[in-house]
């Protein structure tokens, strides 16, 4: 009898604990307006949480690349990526592993559901717990308070509206003008959901928007089509707006010109080689697959960051993508620029040093022909090859017609790349060339290839295994991307 009152006594205990731990998370997370609550799933006796469930409660934009069975979640602060079947999930640069692989059921990826709360709390993206019972992780979605953005049209001009959750002082926002045609508008205390923004609907006269967040206050800025004549700026309980008046017949032409304009709204980055394939192999034994995906991966940071554009990598891990599928990816994800990123070798001239950038077209010097042969060789490494044996000297012009059309932006946007990494980069400027890489063919958009330097070169080699030596090549590549979008994306800007 003694011995049932005690562990009747013990469980209780247990019992009432559990109600006080479960009353508590309640009272600090289920209670709150921005507490949100994801089932846990027990799967072969171990607890996960359903990923795509969890970022439509946090209200987190979500990408699923098919080609390698990855998901990326893009929470305000900090991009997170998981694999399937992989332990592994990367923060921004750093990699953290799980007690047990990432599942995929082939519409639905499942994480360990203890341990990837921890990994929230521990980086700060959001503070999240299980419950006692195991049953459900509780957490707190971001604190956005400017949501995203709408244009409508006004008999005497545009009106743009900012969906928002608080509260600002009229007499705290500010709106002003910049070059190249935006309207910039500050907001103090405003922390927008930047992708939320940027993915908004827009129609005239905005045609891209692009957000920045210093903690203490934000700025949105509006790329408009046409110049306008005056703007009133106000606030409702939902909206901040901004009405744009113009005269909508002297810019009626302007508007014809500019409906069609190209707009640079996805970067295709390409770095170089991968997997097995290991690219050429430096005098200090660095791989160029390694220097290419660092690049590649800071650019494509960079450009996230303070461009506001889409990124989209053919590879953003040591893995082997065959030379006809880079091109696809971009072409399906509707990319409007591609570089690929290389760095060079040669066997011949061991003090050669410099930077180039190529363009597709039949080689017309002894040193591009060696490259092009050099970074085609990986065709031999592949499975399923498609026929590249007729792409040599006149088949390879009949290849590059259908990216005639794009030849213009192609040599512009290589010229401002050895322009910027000229500035930047203490090496040999070794111009723009022509070649026939089999990387490039087909990319139906702008597109180059950069070799960055030679890892033939002892110096050059040395220095490209610095990490402050790619980031100079890195704002180089990306300050030449800024221009290149400026000029022809810029109403004000001649793009002749």
């Amino acid at each position: 009898m003694t011995k049932y009152k005690i562990n009747h006594r013990r469980n209780l205990s247990i019992y009432f604990i559990s109600a006080l731990l479960i009353w508590l998370i309640t009272l600090l997370y289920g209670q709150q307006s921005d507490g949100v609550k994801s089932q846990v799933h027990t799967i072969n006796g171990k607890k996960y949480i359903a990923l795509t469930e969890f970022a439509k409660n946090q209200s987190v934009r979500t990408e699923f690349y098919e080609h390698n069975n990855k998901m990326v979640l893009r929470f305000p602060s900090k991009k997170t990526v998981v694999s399937a079947y992989c332990s592994f999930v990367r923060i921004e640069e750093k990699n953290f592993q799980l007690p047990y692989p990432v599942l995929y059921d082939g519409s639905e990826f499942f994480i360990a559901a203890a341990a990837f709360s921890n990994l929230l709390n521990i980086e700060n993206i959001s503070d999240a717990v299980m419950d006692p019972t195991n049953s459900i992780v509780i957490s707190t979605a971001p604190k956005y308070n400017l949501h995203n953005i709408r244009v409508n049209k006004k008999s005497n001009g545009s009106q743009i509206s900012i969906r928002k959750s608080a509260t600002f002082k009229n007499e705290e926002l500010a709106v002003s003008f910049s070059r190249g045609g935006w309207l910039n508008l500050t907001i103090p205390g405003g922390k927008p959901d930047s992708i939320g923004v940027i993915e908004s609907h827009l129609s005239d006269p905005v045609v891209r928007v692009r957000t920045m967040n210093t903690g203490v206050s934000c700025q949105l800025s509006f790329l408009l089509r046409y110049q306008i004549e005056d703007y009133e700026l106000k606030q409702t309980k939902d909206e901040i707006q901004i009405n744009l008046r113009t005269d909508i017949s002297d810019n009626a032409k302007k508007i014809r010109e500019m409906r069609n304009r190209w707009m640079m709204n996805t970067i295709v980055i390409d770095a170089g080689h991968g997997g097995k394939d290991g690219g050429c192999i430096g005098v200090t034994k660095l791989l160029e697959k390694t220097v290419t995906l660092d690049i590649a991966k800071r650019l494509g940071k960079l450009i996230e960051k303070d461009m506001g554009v889409k990124v989209v990598y053919t590879r953003d891990e040591d893995v082997f993508i065959p030379l006809w599928k880079r091109t696809k990816i971009a072409n399906e994800a509707n990319g409007k620029v591609f570089i690929s990123i290389h760095a060079n070798s040669t066997p011949r001239i061991t003090n050669a040093r410099g930077y180039e950038t190529y363009l597709l077209r039949p080689g017309r010097t002894e040193d591009a022909i060696e490259v092009a042969t050099r970074e085609n060789a990986v065709i031999s490494l592949e499975e399923n090859v498609p026929d590249f044996s007729g792409y040599s000297d006149e088949n390879l012009i009949l290849a590059t017609m259908a990216q005639s059309s794009f030849m213009k932006e192609s040599e512009y946007l290589a010229s401002v790349i050895q322009e910027q990494l000229t500035k930047l980069v203490p090496s040999k400027d070794r111009g723009v060339k022509q070649a026939g890489f089999h990387v490039l063919v087909g990319a139906s958009m702008p597109n180059v290839l950069v070799e960055v330097g030679f890892l033939s070169n002892r110096q050059e080699c040395a220095n490209l295994g610095k990490a402050s030596y790619r980031r100079k090549i890195t704002q180089a590549i990306f300050n030449a991307l800024v221009i290149f979008k400026d000029k022809y994306e810029s109403p004000i800007i001649d793009s002749n």
